[in-house]
């Protein structure tokens, strides 16, 4: 007998849990056969002449600018995740999940016409590099030729990197911002504004020393401000638009992977159908059950 249960209610919270899992088993069916179809019928654009929205990129992961290094081996990735778990009670025990955490610094990712940022904040990540090992390991110290040696036997430790270089397939939001985004009369307001409160530049313009900017002054003030904002303008009018992928807003499927795009594909459609047969089990089970009890 369950516990805190009659025995007429055990066999209907067993049958519910049941139909329960029949349930979501027909869920998770479809909901991975879209994510599937979605991956195969996605047509794979190049970065230089992507449309803005949501597409498919395939091409290589470059790291962040400033270095990243994975929190346990200290090893130099695009992105991370990783837990600690510690043993808890007698024996083999259980794991008790100390720390986790993932990266969300953003990364390059590039192919044979152009790179863009990968904001991987929201994505669903699937790394291919990834180990999971108990007790001490061996981690070598950036910047250095130093080896620490770190962890116990009674911590777990399990890590998933994107590496530099690697084969990077992505779904995602594509944005492409310009050099001039913000307009011309908003930057000059702005140079205006930062000027008119910086003393040093107040009193270059302040010409007759009162301490205040009469209308002469500041409309040369003004003048200097728009030709300077000017010349900056044109010279970032040479340079490429930055493109951004990122998780999109309307809640379709941010998927970043190493793992090749035709594997990943696979493994999705034996999680799908692995999935219709445990919830047609469980809604046939609970079937029975249902005209057993009624």
């Amino acid at each position: 007998m369950l516990s805190g249960l009659s025995p007429a209610a055990a066999p209907g919270q067993v049958l519910a849990f049941v139909l329960g899992i029949g349930a979501l088993g027909l869920v998770q069916f479809f909901r991975l056969q879209r994510r599937r179809r979605m991956m195969e019928d996605m047509p794979t654009a190049r970065i230089r002449s992507a449309s803005q929205g949501y597409v498919e990129l395939i091409g290589q992961a470059l790291p962040p600018d400033v270095p990243l290094y994975s929190p346990i081996t200290r090893t130099p990735c695009c992105w991370y995740r990783y837990k600690i778990e510690r043993r808890v009670g007698e024996g083999n025990g259980k794991w008790k999940v100390e720390e986790q955490g993932k990266s969300t610094v953003q990364f390059w990712l590039e192919d044979d016409t152009g790179r863009c940022i990968v904001d991987p904040e929201g994505a669903e990540v699937f790394a291919r590099t990834a180990s999971t090992w108990t007790g001490a390991t061996a981690q070598r110290i950036p910047g250095t030729s130093e080896v620490a040696t770190v962890g116990d036997s009674d911590h777990r430790y399990t890590e998933q990197l994107i590496l530099p270089r690697e084969p990077l397939y992505a779904l995602g939001w594509f944005t492409s911002l310009s050099p001039l985004q913000a307009g011309l009369h908003e930057e000059v307001r702005e140079r205006i504004a930062a000027w008119k409160a910086d003393p040093e530049q107040r009193r270059a313009f302040d010409t007759n020393g009162d301490g205040q900017l009469d209308m002469a002054e500041f409309e040369q003030l003004r003048q200097q401000a728009a030709a300077a904002v000017q010349a900056e303008r044109l010279e970032r009018a040479t340079q490429p638009q930055t493109h951004v992928l990122k998780k999109p807003q309307d809640g379709r499927l941010f998927l970043l992977t190493t793992e090749p795009q035709d594997k990943l594909a696979r493994k999705l459609r034996w999680q799908a159908w692995a999935w219709l047969a445990a919830g047609v089990m469980g809604l046939a089970y609970g079937g029975a059950g249902l005209m057993m009890l009624f």
